[in-house]
């Protein structure tokens, strides 16, 4: 046989594998606390917490502050799916092989 019961169920060999819980244990997105974070940059002036400055993306977006770590990597990520240029709309007929 196959591994599954005559009504199609699987059989239960051995221990069940561990089960994940349902929802995440930690949330998908944390509202950051820090009031400077995504400030713009102003030249000549510092935000007053240690923070990462965050080029614009190159359609002309401005520089921003941004905690270190969790808060820079999705502004960075942000601003290189803005860099990524649409792809042309596609043609009648499909592909072009």
């Amino acid at each position: 046989m196959n591994g599954r019961e005559s009504d199609g169920r699987w059989q239960k060999t051995g221990a069940p594998a561990a089960k994940k819980p349902a929802t995440p244990q930690m949330p998908v997105i944390e509202t950051c606390l820090n009031p400077d974070c995504g400030t713009p940059v102003v030249p000549g002036q510092r935000p007053s917490a240690p923070m990462v400055r965050v080029a614009g993306s190159q359609d002309g977006a401005r520089q921003h502050w941004f905690c270190p770590g969790r808060c820079t990597g999705i502004a960075q990520a942000r601003a290189d799916l803005r860099s990524i240029k649409a792809r042309p709309a596609a043609r009648k007929g499909g592909r072009r092989a």
